[in-house]
C-alpha cells in the first residue's frame, strides 16, 4: 500500500477548468538516521513546506479530502471505529504517488547494541484519533489478506512504541478519524554499541481537509455574444457567464469552450489515455452531461457523448478474483474486461468530472444516475468499502437505476467492469438544483466497444434514450447540439428519473421521451477509496467524495431480438 498524501492524489493532479494547477501528491516518509552518534527523526514529504502565501499556515503534511473513506465491516479494522463511519486514510495506491514508508536505511546496524531502533508516537492533539498500521497482502492475488498489524492507536492511549529493524524500510498506512488540524509528537530511541542511549523527539502538524477547497474566483472576462467558429465548428468563447449568479471564472486557454457551437460532435474512437467520460458543465444556462476529452492536457476538448466510441481493448481482460467480495463481477476465475481506477498502459482511463461546476452554477451536489445498460452482459462500477472489500456504486446485474451524489469541483476515477465483450450502450443522467431553485438535468448515452470488437463499425449514441437537458434558466435557449436529441424546455423544481429523459416537474417533456421515475433518492455516507484490479492484483487508491444510493431490488433484464440484455 502507498500514501496518497497532499492536496490531491496524483490521479487528480491536473489543471482544472479554471486554469489553476492542482498540486501533485506528496510523499510522507518517516526517516530515522544515525550519524556521528546522533539520532534524527524526520518526516520527508519530498517537496518542502506547503506554501503559506494564501494566508493558511504551512503544515508538515496536508491530507486531501479525497482520502476520505468508510470503516469496513468485519473485525480487522474495528480499531478505526464503527463500521461505516468516516475515516481519512493515507494509503497512496494511486497513479504516480510514492508509498509512505518508515525508513531506517541510514541507521547502520553495526553501530547499534541491538539490531533495532524504536519508533514511538507519544502524543496527539486534534479533533480525532490516529492509527498507524502496516498493511498485509495476500500470498496469492485474489485471496483474502490477513488483518493489518497496528503500530500506533491513540484510541487506547499513548505512548505506543514499535521496534523497527535497522538498515531497512517498510510501508505504513495512516488513518485519521476526523478532519481538522493535528499535532503529533513522535520519538525515536536506540542503544549504541558503546552503551549510550540516543533519542530524537519531533512534532509534526498534519492538516486533514474535509471539503475540496475551490480556488478564488478570477475576475470575469468579457464574453462575446457569439463566438467565431473555425472549420470544425468549434467556438472560442466560454459561454458560461450568463448562467452564473456570482463572478465567473476566467476560461482556461487550453480548454476548448463548451458553447452551443463548440461541443464537438464528429465521431471519434478513443482507446487509450485519460478521459472524463461523464462530465458536467453549464451550457446556455442548463446543465449538460458531456464528454471531456483530456488525452492531451494542453488541448482539452468537450464532446457530445453521442459522438464517442470508447474502445476497451482486449488487453483489459482480467479474471474475477476468488475473494467473495467480488462475486458481483461473476463466477470466480471467469473473464471480465476492466477499466481500472489506476491508469493502465494500453487501456482507456475513464473517470467522471464536475470541476467546471461551482456554487454559482448549482446550489447542491449533482446526482449522477445510471438509468440503463444495453449490451451482451452487465456493467459494474465499484470502489472499495473503506480498506476492505468492494463497495458497488452501480451494478446493472441487480437492476437500475443506481445513483451517486457527487460534489461540485470533483475529478474522480473508479473501476468499470464489463462481464462480456461486445458493444454496450450506457445511459447516465446528471441532475442538480440551480440557484433559482429549479432542477436541471440531462440524460445522455455512452457507447463502449469492449474486447475484440471493431470500434469503427460501431455507431455511437443512444437515440431516444438521450433525453436532452431540462430545467434551465430559460434565458439563453437550449443546449442541444449535433449528434444528440435537442434540449427540452425550461422546467420547474423536480428531477427527471427512470429510463431515458422523462420530464421535469413543472416543465415540458424532453425530446426523446422516456418514463418519468420520480425524484433521486440517496442516503448519507462517506466517500470510498477506489479499488483497481490490474494483472490480477488488487490495488487501493484515493478518490473524491461521493454518496451512494443503491436499493435492494430484483434484477430486471429484458431479452431483445438481437440477443442483448436491456438492464434498467
Amino acid at each position: 500500500m502507498a500514501l496518497a498524501a497532499g492536496l490531491s492524489p496524483a490521479a487528480f493532479a491536473d489543471t482544472g477548468d479554471n486554469g489553476a494547477q492542482v498540486p501533485p501528491a506528496r510523499t510522507a516518509n518517516v526517516v530515522l538516521s544515525l550519524e556521528n552518534e546522533k539520532l534524527a527523526l524526520d518526516l520527508d514529504h519530498g517537496t518542502g513546506a506547503i506554501d503559506a502565501s494564501q494566508g493558511v499556515p504551512a503544515a508538515d503534511l496536508e491530507v486531501g479530502p479525497d482520502t476520505r473513506t468508510t470503516v469496513p465491516a468485519g473485525d480487522d479494522y474495528t480499531f478505526l471505529g464503527k463500521p461505516g463511519s468516516p475515516v481519512w486514510v493515507l494509503d497512496g495506491r494511486t497513479s504516480g504517488t510514492p508509498a509512505p514508508r518508515w525508513d531506517t536505511t541510514a541507521v547502520p546496524t553495526e553501530q547499534l547494541a541491538e539490531s533495532n531502533v524504536d519508533w514511538a508516537l507519544t502524543g496527539i492533539e486534534g479533533p480525532g484519533d490516529i492509527a498507524v498500521f502496516e498493511p498485509t497482502e495476500a500470498a496469492t492475488p485474489g485471496d483474502e489478506a490477513p488483518g493489518p498489524e497496528v503500530l500506533f492507536d491513540s484510541t487506547d492511549g499513548l505512548p505506543d512504541a514499535h521496534a523497527l529493524p535497522a538498515a531497512d524500510s517498510g510501508e505504513v498506512v495512516w488513518a485519521f478519524t476526523e478532519p481538522g488540524e493535528y499535532r503529533l509528537t513522535s520519538r525515536a530511541a536506540a542503544r549504541l554499541v558503546t552503551g549510550e542511549d540516543v533519542t530524537a523527539t519531533t512534532e509534526w502538524t498534519v492538516r486533514v481537509a474535509e471539503d475540496i477547497q475551490q480556488p478564488p474566483a478570477l475576475p470575469a472576462l468579457p464574453v462575446p455574444a457569439s463566438s467565431p467558429a473555425g472549420d470544425d465548428g468549434q467556438g472560442t468563447g466560454d459561454g458560461e457567464a450568463s448562467a452564473r449568479t456570482g463572478p465567473a471564472r476566467a476560461p482556461a486557454p487550453a480548454v476548448k469552450a463548451a458553447t452551443d457551437s463548440g461541443v464537438l460532435s464528429q465521431k471519434v474512437v478513443i482507446d487509450d489515455g485519460h478521459v472524463d467520460a461523464i462530465a458536467g458543465k453549464m451550457v446556455g444556462g442548463k446543465l449538460r452531461t458531456l464528454f471531456k476529452d483530456s488525452r492531451n492536457p494542453a488541448d482539452i476538448s468537450w464532446r457530445e457523448p453521442s459522438s464517442v466510441v470508447l474502445h476497451v481493448r482486449p488487453a483489459a481482460k482480467e479474471k474475477v478474483p476468488a475473494n467473495s467480495a467480488y462475486s458481483f463481477l461473476g463466477k470466480a476465475g471467469s473473464d471480465f474486461w476492466l477499466i481500472p481506477q489506476v491508469q493502465k498502459q494500453g487501456v482507456v482511463w475513464a473517470g467522471w468530472n464536475t470541476e467546471s461546476l461551482d456554487g454559482g452554477d448549482l446550489k447542491s451536489p449533482l446526482d449522477m444516475k445510471l438509468t440503463k445498460v444495453t449490451g451482451p452482459g452487465s456493467l459494474a462500477i465499484w470502489e472499495t468499502a473503506g480498506l476492505g472489500g468492494a463497495q458497488v456504486l452501480y451494478n446493472s446485474r441487480d437492476g437500475l437505476p443506481d445513483t451517486q451524489e457527487v460534489n461540485l469541483g470533483v475529478h474522480a476515477h473508479g473501476n468499470w467492469g464489463f462481464s462480456k465483450q461486445g458493444t454496450y450502450k450506457v445511459t447516465f443522467q446528471l441532475s442538480g438544483r440551480l440557484p433559482s431553485g429549479k432542477t436541471s438535468s440531462d440524460t445522455r448515452t455512452y457507447t463502449f466497444a469492449v474486447g475484440d470488437v471493431d470500434p469503427d463499425a460501431v455507431t455511437p449514441g443512444g437515440g431516444s434514450d438521450d433525453g436532452g437537458s431540462t430545467g434551465g434558466t430559460g434565458t439563453t435557449g437550449g443546449a442541444g447540439s449535433a449528434g444528440d436529441s435537442t434540449s427540452g424546455s425550461t422546467g420547474g423544481p423536480g428531477t427527471t428519473g427512470g429510463t431515458g429523459g422523462g420530464t421535469a416537474s413543472g416543465g415540458s417533456p424532453t425530446t426523446g421521451g422516456g418514463n418519468a421515475g420520480g425524484s433521486l433518492a440517496h442516503t448519507g455516507g462517506g466517500a470510498a477509496v477506489p479499488l483497481a484490479l490490474g494483472a490480477g492484483v488488487l490495488v487501493l487508491g484515493g478518490t473524491a467524495a461521493v454518496v451512494v444510493s443503491r436499493a435492494n431490488r430484483r434484477r430486471a433484464v429484458t431479452a431483445t431480438a438481437g440477443g442483448e440484455a436491456v438492464q434498467s
